[in-house]
């Protein structure tokens, strides 16, 4: 991974008017509107030929699969060829904008399809903030240290990038000033979260992403029929947020007995000020969970763990609960009395009074999967992100 902001600010595009700002396209020879994409994209060809040495007859933009496997849908950004002929394939380059991770599984998954049908023998990950290379071998991808001239990657003359051990966090580390500032400072956490529940969040952080689940007694007793580990997927919503964290994916049926792949996932949301999108906020972590299938890919439930938190000092018990507030796309809010009487009648076991209280757990300590408060915890949270999902389809009909 190389961390190249500064070198593509310094990449200036000149703006033209046709329908709005466009830019020039030097390989294709035309004019294209400036979107964030684009941006990175043309700032990439310029980075290709003055940063690493690539010839610009050897760079090919919205290279077609069909051309090279009949059938074949989509078109690489960038391809570099090893040769004049233009015949080999040297290099995928995805470019996407800047707030799309790069390590994202989604880019990733299209570098590599595309990779497998032109044969390349490396894959170039961009947003314009960060870059990350991988080169393919026998069958597995490993990541490259820096980015390479053009000569390096023509001679292979690369280093591989050595994964470090993952060391398992303390609970006293967990709970420091130290961690919290480092997570918050990486936007896993808010910084204006009170500080019992950063280190309740960490702790929860810790458990999604970290502790492995040992064995199908635990998957049943949390509702869900297959563990898939941890990846990082790509949520917008309506309000033009975009969300790409790392998440703890489950397979799970949903409201109508179906099979679909439910995330957690916690994030700190931004903290804003007179800003002309969205005004005066007050940064918060929060607690997603996400439902993905064939239809659609959306955050279910977005639980502000600042105030949804009952945090007794005491006795670092936490109580998680919610009011019920749910929106539905371009309807608007519903009415919290609607949706609480809704998971009363298929869930009475979730309403306490006029809230959904989800559970209590112990943050004197490390949460573990086998902990039974932690098992029924997950399993409200996620049985709740679906029968929410099940009142947006009533209201809908």
């Amino acid at each position: 991974m190389k961390y190249i902001e500064e070198i593509f600010d310094n990449i200036e595009l000149e703006k033209f008017q046709r329908d709005g700002d466009c830019i020039y396209d030097s390989i294709r020879s035309f004019l294209l509107a400036a979107t964030p994409e684009e941006c990175v994209r043309q700032k990439t060809i310029v980075y290709l030929q003055q940063q690493l040495g690539i010839p610009v007859n050897r760079i090919f933009v919205e290279e077609s699969m069909a051309h090279t496997k009949k059938g074949a849908r989509g078109r690489a950004d960038i391809v570099v060829y090893r040769d004049d002929e233009c015949t080999d394939v040297l290099m995928i380059i995805e470019c996407k904008a800047p707030y799309i991770n790069v390590l994202g599984d989604e880019v990733f998954k299209q570098a590599s399809g595309y990779r497998e049908i032109l044969n390349a023998e490396y894959i170039m990950l961009v947003n314009g903030v960060e870059a990350v290379v991988y080169i393919y071998n026998d069958g597995e991808y490993f990541e490259v240290k820096d980015i390479p001239s053009f000569e390096e990657l023509l001679s292979a003359k690369i280093s591989i990038t050595e994964e470090e051990p993952f060391v398992e966090y303390s609970y006293e580390e967990l709970m420091s000033d130290e961690f919290h500032e480092a997570f918050a400072e990486n936007c896993d956490i808010s910084e204006y979260t009170p500080q019992y529940i950063k280190g309740f969040a960490l702790n929860l952080l810790n458990l999604i992403l970290h502790k492995e689940i040992k064995n199908n007694a635990v998957l049943k007793k949390l509702g869900v029929t297959e563990d898939c580990h941890v990846s990082m997927p790509h949520f917008g919503n309506s309000g033009g947020g975009n969300y790409q964290v790392w998440s703890r994916l489950f397979i799970a049926k949903d409201h109508m007995n179906k099979d679909e792949v439910l995330g957690i996932s916690i994030c700190g949301t931004i903290h804003t000020e007179n800003d002309p999108h969205w005004g005066n906020r007050t940064g918060s972590t929060q607690l997603n969970i996400s439902i993905a299938n064939k239809e659609s890919r959306h955050h279910s439930l977005q639980l502000n763990l600042d105030r949804c938190c009952r945090y007794n000092p005491l006795t670092n018990i936490v109580d998680i609960t919610h009011n019920g507030s749910l929106t539905r796309g371009k309807g608007g809010a519903a009415k919290r009395a609607d949706v609480i009487a809704y998971i009363k009648d298929r869930a009475p076991e979730l309403v306490h009074g006029d809230e959904i209280y989800l559970g209590r757990l112990n943050n004197s300590r490390l949460l573990e999967w086998k902990d039974p408060a932690v098992q029924t915890f997950i399993r409200n949270l996620l049985h709740y992100a679906v029968l929410r999902d099940g009142f947006r389809a009533e209201y809908k009909k």
